[in-house]
């Protein structure tokens, strides 16, 4: 399999559950801005979708979307614990990775474009204190050690990857005691120190 993905982009949760998996894997890093691959390849013959991530499964076969990549991958867990194969936790999952796909990717993605004006700028991170808000409150409510369950999995990645974008844009996660812990378990991983440092951002 190959990933092609950007430094610290929502590409990262791919390349931290290819890590806990354990499976033989290349990278190839995408310029955004010119959409050529690190190897000079036109991004948009590969994707013409021209973000990241796409996952190569075999030369010719590419998967797009975090909300299929991600599950795809974890079902590959050799220790079949990073999701449940069906039923309701799977869904669990599923519903996970939809919410923060579609709301908190979305509302992080306003600060990637154009720039911002001081009032613009305060009604995003009110937008993005809005949904962390509510996922504060699950986890403050759940007897899970991560977010569906007690195991790690693909939306705890997400999750992790996302908030890490509030370093980048002045966002404050203190308020977020429960968030935060979370957080700090899944840094600690080994698949996830490894991404990062694969990605440049760590040392």
């Amino acid at each position: 399999m190959k990933l092609y993905y950007a430094p610290g982009a929502c590409s990262l949760a791919s390349h931290i559950i290819l890590n806990e998996i354990n499976v033989d894997f290349d990278l190839e890093r995408v310029n955004l801005k010119t959409h050529k691959t690190e190897k000079g390849a036109d991004y948009y013959t590969i994707n013409p979708k021209g973000y990241v991530p796409a996952l190569e499964i075999n030369p010719g076969l590419i998967l797009t979307e975090n909300v299929a990549i991600l599950p795809f991958l974890a079902q590959h867990d050799p220790k079949q614990d990073l999701i449940p194969p069906s039923g309701l936790g799977r869904a669990k999952v599923l519903e996970w990775l939809g919410y923060l796909n579609s709301e908190l990717h979305d509302a992080y993605a306003v600060f990637f474009g154009a720039s911002l004006s001081d009032e613009a700028k305060e009604k995003a991170y009110a937008e993005i204190d809005r949904l962390l808000v509510y996922i504060e409150k699950a986890i403050a409510e759940s007897d899970n050690d991560y977010l569906v369950d007690d195991n790690f999995g693909p939306a705890d990645a997400y999750l992790f990857v996302l908030t890490n974008w509030s370093n980048g844009i002045g966002h404050d996660l203190t308020p977020y005691n429960n968030i935060i812990a979370l957080r700090n378990k899944v840094a600690e991983r080994q698949s996830v120190q490894i991404a990062m440092r694969d990605e440049g951002l760590i040392p």
